[in-house]
Order: structure tokens, then sequence, then C-alpha cells
């Protein structure tokens, strides 16, 4: 109970530096807006590159051309978010500090770096891939270790686009720096971004109740409004959930780098991220 508490602090003290600066919104608003308009764009030119419906039916026995097109997509997936959090997490700096900086503002910083923010898309998408494509040749147990694997690699690459975007750090550099970060936030760092996810969550359960309701007037019009209101409802808690775990991530790094509490946040609520519980499986391996 007491880390959920800690937890609705965070996304609180988050929200305050959304409210200070409501640019930082629209940075998942655009992402995910490219992202669906890549996506179908992509739908088609894999269709024809795996030999149309009979060939999709044969997903072990895809032609070279389907994973060319397959990489493509994902590393223009992989790239448009990665650019639009690199925004995020410029704007979201520049109001930590102190500052102001607008959406366009965050693109042209984005912008500066491309040639890191796609070095590090070509990595992820490579990572993403290579996880995806295994997780859809093994079974149960293999699905769960490939699972287990990828959390890892989020949590080690947790840093990575803070990284490149304050230190303009390239993406090797930025994956063994964050690497070695995460092992100082081992403690609540997870507590931290998963608990932001969970008061989400637990606020995305709330337009069930209208729904169920809906249902049982057995007018399709209430039903239907009522799932309409719903996605509409969905659509924007998640992006607010985006921008405050951007924001979050980025007062976590400047934390962890510099010693400085942002002036949003309480004390504690930082603090306990570097709070060491149980040593990792790493240290005990090590006999730390």
């Amino acid at each position: 109970m007491g880390r959920f508490q800690r937890s609705l602090a965070l996304a609180k003290e988050s929200y305050t530096v959304l409210r200070s600066n409501p640019d930082l919104v629209w940075f998942p608003v655009v992402s995910s807006i490219f992202t669906i308009l890549l996506t179908i764009s992509f739908m088609l030119p894999l269709y024809f590159a795996a030999g149309g419906a009979e060939g999709l039916k044969k997903t072990d026995h895809m032609p070279p051309s389907y994973y060319v097109v397959l990489a493509a997509f994902y590393l223009c997936s992989y790239f448009i978010v990665i650019f639009f959090n690199s925004a995020l997490v410029s704007c979201a700096h520049a109001t930590l500090s102190g500052g102001r900086m607008t959406f366009m503002g965050g693109i042209q910083a984005a912008a500066k770096l491309l040639p890191a923010i796609l070095g590090w898309a070509l990595v992820a998408a490579t990572v993403g891939m290579i996880l995806q494509l295994i997780s859809e040749r093994v079974g149960i147990v293999g699905k769960i270790v490939v699972a287990i694997l990828g959390g890892a690699w989020n949590l080690v690459t947790f840093f990575v686009v803070p990284i490149i975007v304050i230190e303009h750090g390239s993406p090797v550099a930025a994956i063994k720096k964050s690497g070695s970060m995460l092992k100082r936030t081992w403690g609540e760092n997870l507590i931290g971004t998963g608990g932001i996810g969970l008061v989400f969550f637990l606020l995305a359960l709330i337009p069930i109740v209208p729904i169920v309701l809906a249902c049982f007037t057995g007018s399709v019009a209430v039903i239907l409004g009522a799932i309409g209101l719903a996605i509409f409802y969905w659509l924007v808690i998640a992006t607010i959930s985006a921008s405050l775990t951007g924001i979050y991530r980025t007062a976590l790094y400047v934390y962890a780098e510099t010693g400085t509490i942002p002036s949003v946040y309480e004390a504690g609520s930082l603090q306990a991220a570097f709070r060491q519980g149980k040593p990792n499986i790493v240290n005990r391996i090590r006999g730390r």
C-alpha cells in the first residue's frame, strides 16, 4: 500500500510538470498518429511480400522478402517512437530545469540528434524483431523466457534516451551507462515506472461500469455511445500516462546523474528510487 501511495505521489508530481508545460502531451499523440499511419502503409507491402493470403498461413516458411519488409517496418516504427520520446525528454528536461520549451522546440532538439536516434532505433528494432521471431516459434515456456529477456532489455536500456538527449551520447555508450545506472536504481525504480502504469490501469477500469450498465438497457445506441466514450477516455489517459512516464524518467535521470531533485518532486519520491532492496541476480552471482 505504501508503494502504491508513492506511485500515486509520483504521478501527481509528474502531472504538475505536465500542467506547467502542456506541450508535453502532444509528443505521445503525434507519435501514435504517425505509428498508426505507418502500420497502415505497411499492410499491403507485408501482404504481398508474404505471398498473399496463402503465404500468411505459412508463418514458419516466410520468403526472405517478407523479413526484409518486416525489418523495415520495425526500424521505422521504433524510429518514430524513439524520435518523439527524445523530443519529449528534451522538453521535459527544459521544464524541470526551470525553462520552457515548446512542442516545435522539442522536435528541433530531437532533429539535431538524428544520427544517434537512428542508431538506437536500429539496435532496439533488431533486438525487438529477434525476440518477436523467437517468440513466434517456441512453446509457452519459451514465450515466457523471451518475455523475461525482453523485460530485462527494457530495464537495462531504461535511461538510453535521456542519455542520448541530455549528454548527446552514442547509442553504445548510452546502453552501457544506462546499465550501470540501473544497478543504482534497482530498488524502487521498477515501482516508479510500473507504479504510474498501475495507477492508470486502475483508472482505465472506470469506463467498464457504464458499459456494463449500458448493456442492461438493451439499446444499441446507448451501448455504442458508452463504448465510444470509453475509447476516447482510454486514449486520453494513455496519452497522459505516456507523458508522465517520460517526465518521470527524465526527472529520475537528472537526480541519478546530478543528485539534484527537481523542485516539483518531494525528496523522498526520487530518493526512494535509489534505496537498495534485495540484491539482484547479477550481484548475487558476483557475491556482492
